[in-house]
């Protein structure tokens, strides 16, 4: 079973936009979340995040990380578990 990647974030936000250019230099499929729509921030605040940016793998929630936080191969390995 394949994982999902889902970022939440803002369009003005340099973290975010940070995480949005390295998942996509490196090719890997993500959903972007822009919490600036009300229904969108709905389900931010429904899955009780309150910090910017999320990425969500799968199961793994990392709020308020720094796209220097995690490696690609961090992001792989979590992909394969």
């Amino acid at each position: 079973m394949s994982k999902n990647i889902i970022l939440f974030g803002k369009n003005n936000c340099g973290l975010c936009q940070g995480w949005k250019k390295k998942l996509e230099n490196f090719n890997i499929s993500f959903q972007y979340i822009d919490i600036e729509k009300p229904e969108n921030l709905a389900e931010f605040t429904y899955q009780g995040f309150v910090n910017i940016p999320v990425l969500v793998i799968g199961e793994k929630k990392f709020e308020g990380v720094k796209p220097s936080d995690l490696t690609i191969e961090d992001i792989q390995a979590i992909l394969q578990e």
